[in-house]
């Protein structure tokens, strides 16, 4: 299941790539959104399974929407337009070194030296594209900021969904803050993109419906049973084909070129994750 997930995310970058460099970025993941809200909704129903959220939940469920939907997708969506999507895939997938670090700030869980060592080489893979992109004529700073912003974010709100307290199902939990995620976008969409609205083209379509009903419909239901099984950092290190397939799939399906700084980076990027994930298998 979690290969499947991998595969989709990984090649979901190329896809927003493409999606995002001639239709406005917002409108086009309130588009998303709706998609995979939707057929989120359609398949729980089919499985008779309640979308009723009890009322001391919800505000915990509107946390979690605004860490792992809102800011994420925000950062990531704008960042991508920015830069090629394998470096997007390779710096959102600092995720885990984040969601290790609000581990120990926010829940007092301890961190070894494996643990910093990992959170070292993350950072270090930001720092070589980051310098990149800065030095580079046509680079985009603005991109990587946004970026590993959104990475940030997406650890700390894994985090928050590892130790929260929900009854609810994955499934129900997934239709609620996609739901959340599509009135957020639909606002960005209406009150900053709203003068570049026009109807998608046919490709654009085909992009919206693998965004939406792949990446987050099936996506995000597998994503969520996991999160909430696993530690914040194990879960996260369970994707960690994502930037791989990323990288590759940017260069098959977009013609990316790829550097020796994107090789070094995503080398970085892998060797955080194996570190941290032996020091959760040592606990």
């Amino acid at each position: 299941m979690i290969l499947t997930v991998s595969m989709i995310w990984g090649s979901t970058y190329p896809v927003m790539k493409f999606a995002v460099s001639s239709y406005p970025p917002g409108i086009f993941r309130a588009f998303t959104f709706f998609v995979g809200a939707l057929a989120v909704g359609v398949y729980a129903r089919l499985r008779r399974e309640s979308l009723v959220v009890p009322l001391h939940e919800r505000w915990t469920i509107a946390k979690l929407s605004v860490t792992n939907m809102a800011l994420w997708h925000l950062g990531i969506i704008y960042g991508i337009k920015m830069l090629n999507s394998g470096r997007a895939a390779i710096m959102g997938y600092t995720m885990p070194a984040w969601a290790l670090l609000s581990s120990g700030i926010l829940y007092k869980e301890p961190l070894k030296m494996r643990a910093l060592l990992g959170v070292f080489c993350s950072l270090g893979a930001t720092f070589l594209l980051g310098h990149d992109e800065f030095t580079n004529f046509s680079g985009h700073p603005l991109g990587v900021m946004l970026t590993v912003g959104a990475a940030f974010f997406w650890g700390i709100g894994t985090t928050m969904l590892n130790h929260a307290k929900l009854s609810i199902s994955s499934l129900c939990l997934t239709f609620w803050m996609l739901t959340f995620g599509f009135v957020f976008f639909l606002l960005v969409g209406i009150f900053y993109e709203g003068a570049l609205w026009r109807w998608p083209t046919l490709m654009e379509w085909l992009a919206i419906l693998y965004s939406g009903g792949l990446s987050f419909g099936v996506g995000y239901v597998a994503w969520f049973l996991v999160a909430r099984k696993l530690t914040p950092v194990t879960s996260g290190l369970s994707v960690m084909l994502v930037p791989v397939v990323g990288l590759s799939s940017g260069a098959a399906i977009l013609g990316e070129q790829i550097a020796l700084t994107d090789i070094a980076a995503l080398g970085l990027i892998l060797c955080a994750m194996v570190l941290v994930l032996r020091r959760e298998k040592s606990n």
